[in-house]
């Protein structure tokens, strides 16, 4: 008969989810760095990890200048990767190049976009030697998706990492009999993003993943757009010119999320919902018996918004709080 010793086995298991850090490099150290600060086994990012903007160093003469966060001051070769951090640590991507390759890539759109995709999957690959050479041999899993801004392609990237996993479009095993389905995809928006399906495509989309879980109330569903209509899919109004709109002197706020995600979660009433997408709405709130929850982003001033959730074998979902770090 087996031998139980203990220590030896556990019953539940911690987890740490975030989201939209677009490309903020002092989030995801803070984010890897949260499995040794939480005490988790599992981490999970919910998409939109990219950057939107390239940021060039120029160089003139033997000076380099960033104008585009730092004006006409000038720097040396020397102080140059303290000038890199701090760009990252932003969410952007610094460059050097010459002001006559500058010149060249403004007049050029297929160079730039070229430039740009080429950044952004480079910077993605350091991140994840970073994760492997912290998290390697640390018992930790580590699940990184892609959100509607990201470009397909750097699902790629995510796929040659030896210890990352893309978690899209299969049924992750998280243990003690909890699965996970994930899909960084959302709802038509303003922006035209890289990756949007129509509502009735996120549905017939939804249910065959649904279709490959053992026991959807058992499970863990990782959807980067919240349900809409909830206190988590609240964002500012947009025009047609893609400002915000204004009545009687605020900013109009109104519903963002996806009928197709609320419906889902109606539906098969999974234990626990994970969103994004819409960063000015952190919160949790409940759709029958699922907790659904939007840590919220504050990529731009270097805070990690995540939350903490602990999962029982017997109990299903045992606790779980919003951070902040």
């Amino acid at each position: 008969m087996p031998v139980l010793i203990k220590g030896s086995f556990t019953l539940s298991f911690k987890s740490f989810y975030a989201s939209d850090i677009h490309g903020s490099e002092m989030l995801w150290r803070k984010f890897i760095n949260s499995a040794a600060f939480y005490g988790v086994e599992v981490l999970i990012m919910g998409g939109d990890v990219a950057g939107k903007a390239v940021v060039p160093i120029v160089s003139r003469n033997t000076s380099f200048y960033a104008p585009a966060v730092t004006g006409e001051q000038a720097f040396t070769e020397d102080q140059l990767p303290a000038l890199e951090r701090r760009i990252r640590d932003l969410g952007l991507y610094p460059y050097r190049m010459h002001v006559d390759e500058l010149a060249a890539v403004e007049q050029d759109q297929g160079k730039k976009d070229a430039l740009f995709l080429q950044i952004m999957k480079e910077t993605l690959e350091r991140w994840l030697r970073l994760a492997e050479e912290r998290l390697h041999g640390k018992g930790v899993r580590i699940y990184v998706m892609l959100g509607n801004d990201d470009e397909p392609t750097l699902r790629e990237v995510l796929a040659s990492s030896p210890l990352v996993v893309d978690p899209e479009d299969r049924t992750v095993e998280l243990g003690e009999g909890f699965q996970m389905l994930s899909c960084g995809f959302a709802n038509p928006t303003p922006w035209h993003s890289p990756r949007e399906m129509s509502e009735e495509e996120l549905q017939r989309h939804f249910e065959n993943l649904v279709s490959k879980l053992e026991d959807p109330a058992r499970s863990i569903f990782n959807l980067h757009v919240p349900p809409i209509r909830k206190a988590i899919d609240t964002a500012p109004v947009i025009d047609e010119n893609l400002s915000p709109v204004i009545q009687g002197g605020s900013i109009l706020m109104g519903p963002a999320g996806s009928e197709a995600v609320r419906a889902l979660i109606e539906k098969y009433q999974p234990l626990v919902a994970l969103h994004g997408h819409i960063l000015e709405s952190r919160g949790t709130v409940k759709i029958g018996k699922t907790v659904c929850i939007n840590p919220g982003s504050a990529y731009g001033e270097g805070v990690l918004h995540g939350a903490l959730f602990e999962l029982d074998k017997i109990k299903g979902l045992k606790r779980y709080q919003l951070t902040s770090g």
